[in-house]
């Protein structure tokens, strides 16, 4: 069973690594990061207060328990993911994810991503976070360095559109990006934050994809279509009572937030974004099955040329709905809600160096984008959107979920919708 079991995970690694090079980035990973110290504070917070132990996963479902073991913040988990894989646009990709929980005197997170590939595509994301900034109980810092190039990216039009599965045209698209928060512990489970830094993104002619246009030249007029700079500040409101880094059996897991890029901060562009972003899981049945839920929303207020096409809310990829292509449909609002099934298969300890965990999962999703061609620049042409309707989008999916030890999740998903009879990803971070 353990041999199996290591087999599973190797396979669904390596599957999962076919789709990783082009998708991943570190857009995501401050919030994320934050989370994961606020899971460390809560877990810790509960042993403190209740004397107990991790009962046995006998499939009782015990009416009060710890999630993680009792040793959680107070000593280091790493763990190391290497990434192999190969698809027809990239070719081969090589990588590494590396993410450590608890070092040092402060208890102190690392996650270092790094991936390449035959093809040019190439990423790169580090961030770094500190539950007790400089020795103050109530105060978080956390940093984030990103670096991704996309050869050929595709461009799927905007709005709810009927172009799919095939792209309307490609780009090169190369990102940077730079960003500290700083968090403060409000009360028990609720942590307010603020971050500012930078963001580059330069769009170019690139790789051309068969007979489809360059989106530079095809859709000139496209706000911001050669890229640019913009320094964003956010301010955030975080809602957390889950208690398991890894696998995270009940409680909510809330994001809140506003995030401005305006000309008073010296950027060319104008434009706002709100987002809400609402997670719960709770265990069905027994410990080994886990029900999950998310409700997500964003609306992002601009128009004209100060909104950059690439800001725009997205649906599709490996962070929502996954059976479609990545930034599949752009608006400047979205909606989607998702919920899944995660089963344990297997849980054991691979030569003293990690506890492994696996799990199998199910999901399925439903979502749309919103445009309004009010806001669009006048001169913007109408191929832009093609055939926009008002249909909900709907995507499912199964997959592996790989915990090693309580450092890092691995998500290997394929993703299904009315576009795609499969797309692969490899993700990190839990779904709920």
């Amino acid at each position: 069973m353990r041999f199996l079991s290591c087999l599973l995970a190797t396979a669904a690694l390596c599957i999962g690594a076919i789709s990783f090079g082009a998708h991943a980035g570190p857009n995501r990973e401050l919030s994320r990061h934050l989370g994961r110290i606020m899971i460390i504070d809560n877990e810790k917070r509960y042993v403190r207060h209740h004397d107990v132990v991790m009962p046995p996963d006998n499939g009782v479902m015990p009416t009060d328990e710890p999630e993680a073991p009792a040793s959680v913040g107070s000593k280091s988990s790493s763990a190391v993911l290497p990434q192999i894989g190969y698809n027809p646009s990239d070719g081969i990709i090589l990588g590494v994810k590396y993410s450590v929980v608890g070092f040092g005197n402060g208890n102190r997170t690392l996650d270092l991503g790094a991936t390449q590939s035959s093809g040019g595509n190439t990423s790169f994301n580090l961030s770094f976070g500190t539950p007790h900034l400089l020795g103050a109980k109530r105060w978080i810092g956390l940093a984030q360095f990103g670096y991704q190039l996309a050869p050929s990216r595709h461009f799927y039009g905007l709005g709810n559109n009927g172009a799919g599965p095939a792209a309307l045209s490609t780009h090169e698209r190369m990102s940077q990006k730079a960003l500290f928060m700083l968090g403060y512990r409000l009360a028990p489970h609720w942590v307010a934050a603020v971050d500012a830094g930078f963001n580059k993104v330069r769009i170019s002619r690139g790789s051309r994809d068969g007979s489809k246009p360059r989106t530079v030249n095809e859709f000139s007029n496209l706000p911001d279509v050669h890229g640019g700079t913009n320094s964003p500040v956010s301010v955030s409101l975080f809602y957390n009572t889950q208690r398991d880094l890894t696998r995270p059996m009940r409680g909510w897991n809330n994001v809140f937030k506003v995030q401005h890029v305006g000309s008073e901060l010296g950027n060319n562009v104008k434009y706002t974004r709100y987002l809400a972003d609402i997670k719960y899981t709770h265990p069905l049945f027994s410990r080994k099955n886990i029900l999950g839920f998310r409700l997500n929303g964003s609306y992002v207020d601009g128009s004209g040329d100060d909104l950059p096409f690439y800001e725009l809310a997205s649906l599709g990829g490996g962070a929502n709905l996954e059976g479609f292509s990545l930034d599949r449909f752009r608006g400047q609002s979205r909606v989607f809600v998702q919920t899944g099934l995660r089963r344990k298969l297997a849980d054991f300890n691979f030569h003293n160096i990690w506890r492994v965990r696996l799990d199998g999962a199910v999901f399925g999703g439903a979502g749309r984008v919103f445009l309004d061609k009010s806001k669009l620049p006048n001169d913007l042409s109408r191929s832009v959107y093609p055939g926009l309707d008002n249909e909900i989008q709907y995507s499912g999916g199964a997959g592996l979920r790989i915990a090693l030890g309580e450092a890092l999740i691995a998500r290997a998903d394929v993703g299904f919708s009315k576009e795609s009879q499969g797309l692969f990803y490899l993700t990190f971070g839990n779904r709920f």
